[in-house]
């Protein structure tokens, strides 16, 4: 959930209040509305998170650091912020809760029956840990590991894999069961040439679902992620089909481009699977070039953190160690050398320095076509050579030179107009090799022309609720042009290549349009067809944004109860009076400063009070000692209350 969807929900009055107190950019659009799209872009500045990191108190810092690396995309509810403010302070949790808010950092969700959670928007949160990183690594920087022989540089490209599977089933879609799982035919295609061995993938998939096997449903989700594969029926069940134009643009550029696509597809599959696994994505890309362990970046997490790293467990760490870090070695992202959290790893040089490099690749001199009908490519070739290239021929080979063959079955696959076909063909080998042989020339112009091809055709079906519907579609001049035949009284047969236009047609004059089975046509005036779109629930669906400027005293009210008199005078007290002082102070986690046998102390933490033989004994915490005092010895006093800031 970005901060863009959060502040679409907040009503005009709250977004001003916002707005005026952190000095968010006031360009109006239209009337009093503000542009919500300038102050994302504010938010997210760095030059903005440096100013506002400047000026947060301690509390609101500590807050804070524990929402970017121990929260990460997670929520709060209500309860587990309850809990949180117990192990600490509650006076300290909820007033850097309440100025976080009340700088439009940390938003109140609140579901339809009442329950309460606290949210740190995912753009902001990568946002703020990609400044506090690049800061931390400038400042602290994060200890290298040593370069070590003997690094693990077997695993092969995901790029390559995905290419040789989707190359498969350019012309054989993917076909599934009733379930929706893979066919047995399919996996055992799969199993053939995926060289990732399957145990690695169990951790990742553990509901790998009717028996299908952890390693392909984690490839399979990962492509349609990508939208390289597509859903589609067929007389035979539905089946996964290659996106063809999807494709050619995740295989543009060079092996390294392509990469770099796929990581960033594989990161975010790989971060819902924990909240903070993207954290630690974060803290190993901040690593850069450098070698480093898991454990020193976990290290100079702690260091970051501080105080509150203590606060926290660390098994995300662990179980990212032993579960996922492998992942990104098996894929070719980086090398590694050792197991579990002391492994050392490298990314690839190549990885990130794409995104830098990223353009138009050369095609020229990066291959050679053979009389044999072979045509080979070097390692340089881009992507999008062998993706086009691999349209009309058999992939036999991927190693450092990738080797495809012409056959006549691999050129007759096209379903396109012949004489186009040959001229594209034609084009992509004289691009990959100027003066192509004069034997291949001819013999694929004869496969591609001398055969006359069947041709399928997409079609589909308008069906109307009557014939007197169907009558009046067949009278129009305006939309008589996009149907093709009629079937019956009631149907009509209609181009798939024609069907955006019939569509447009239709609604010009008037009428509504539905792919729903169950919709029918109802004629009143004129004909109306109804078309409506399938509804995707969204994952934020049953959340409401709160719409309240908040306040301290409304997320901790017994703040309200406390007399003025406790925190603005340093004074002494009756016994009585005394005890109920310090037993707020453990209540609500304040600190407080105290004379103890005619010494200043501040500030002290009240962690237990406890009546012995009629004599009051509390156990302080100064500075992180214990210590105990019998409350007789307690002179002058005052509750320590956090600076907040004047906001309201």
């Amino acid at each position: 959930m970005e901060i863009r969807y959060i502040l679409e929900q907040l009503n005009d009055r709250l977004l001003h209040r916002l707005a005026e107190e952190n000095a968010w950019p006031c360009v109006q659009s239209d009337g009093n509305l503000l542009n919500i799209e300038n102050i994302v872009q504010h938010i997210t500045s760095h030059d903005a998170i440096e100013c506002v990191w400047r000026s947060l108190t301690t509390e609101e810092k500590e807050l804070l650091l524990h929402f970017l690396f121990r929260i990460g995309t997670d929520m709060v509810t209500y309860r587990q912020m309850e809990e949180y403010a117990k192990i600490d302070s509650q006076l300290a949790i909820y007033s850097g809760l309440t100025g976080l808010r009340q700088r439009g950092l940390i938003y109140t969700l609140r579901r339809l029956w009442g329950e309460l959670a606290y949210y740190l928007p995912d753009d902001v949160q990568t946002a703020y840990r990609s400044w506090l990183l690049s800061r931390f690594v400038r400042e602290e920087g994060i200890p290298a590991c040593e370069m070590a022989c003997h690094w693990d540089t077997s695993s092969t490209p995901l790029a390559r894999v995905v290419f040789q599977i989707l190359q498969m089933h350019r012309y054989q879609p993917i076909g599934l069961t009733k379930k929706g799982t893979m066919t047995m035919k399919a996996r055992r295609a799969w199993q053939n040439i995926v060289p990732y061995p399957q145990e690695m993938f169990l951790p990742l998939v553990p509901d790998a679902s009717g028996g299908q096997e952890a390693r392909e449903q984690f490839l399979l989700e990962l492509l349609l992620s990508l939208g390289m594969l597509r859903k589609q029926s067929s007389n035979e069940g539905m089946q996964y089909a290659v996106d063809e134009e999807r494709t050619a643009e995740v295989f543009k550029g060079h092996e390294a481009e392509v990469q770099r696509r796929l990581y960033l597809k594989v990161k975010e599959v790989l971060s819902r699977l924990h909240p903070c696994y993207s954290v630690i994505f974060d803290w190993m890309e901040a690593a850069g070039e450098r070698t480093f362990s898991l454990h020193a970046l976990r290290e100079a997490e702690s260091t970051l953190l501080g105080s509150i790293a203590s606060l926290a467990e660390n098994e995300h760490w662990q179980s990212f160690a032993r579960e996922v870090a492998p992942i990104l070695s098996l894929f070719g992202f980086a090398i590694r050398k050792g197991e579990g959290e002391t492994a050392v790893f490298s990314w690839d040089v190549a990885l990130f320095a794409s995104e830098q490099k990223e353009g138009e690749a050369v095609w020229e001199g990066t291959g050679y076509v053979q009389p044999t009908f072979e045509i080979l490519l070097l390692p340089h070739a881009p992507y999008d050579m062998r993706w086009q290239i691999g349209r009309y021929t058999a992939l036999e080979e991927q190693q450092e030179v990738w080797r495809f063959r012409l056959t006549k079955a691999s050129v007759q696959a096209c379903e396109a107009d012949p004489e186009h076909e040959r001229e594209r063909l034609l084009g992509i080998l004289e691009r990959i090799q100027p003066d192509v042989p004069a034997n291949v020339k001819e013999q694929t112009h004869q496969w591609i022309g001398g055969d006359v091809p069947l041709a399928f055709m997409r079609v589909t079906i308008l069906r109307c609720p009557d014939v007197e519907t169907a009558d009046w579609l067949a009278e129009e001049r305006d939309v008589t042009g996009g149907l093709r035949e009629r079937l019956n009284d009631c149907d009509f047969l209609i181009e798939e290549s024609t069907r955006e236009e019939l569509q447009q047609a239709l609604i010009n004059k008037g009428l509504r349009i539905s792919e729903s089975d169950r919709a029918k046509l109802k004629a009143k005036e004129t004909p109306r067809l109804e078309f409506a779109a399938a509804s995707v629930p969204s994952a934020e669906s049953g959340y409401k944004v709160e719409s309240v400027f908040p306040s301290l005293t409304d997320v901790l009210p017994e703040l309200k109860e406390v007399p003025a008199i406790w925190h603005k005078n340093f004074q002494k007290y009756h016994h009585s009076t005394l005890r109920k002082i310090m037993s707020t102070a453990r209540d609500l986690g304040i600190s407080v400063c105290a004379e103890i046998d005619g010494k200043l102390m501040e500030p002290v933490r009240i962690v237990d009070i406890r009546n012995e033989e009629g004599h009051y004994r509390l156990t302080l915490n100064a500075h992180g000692n214990k210590q105990h005092v019998n409350l007789e010895e307690i002179g002058r006093v005052k509750l320590a209350f956090p600076l907040l800031p004047d906001r309201d």
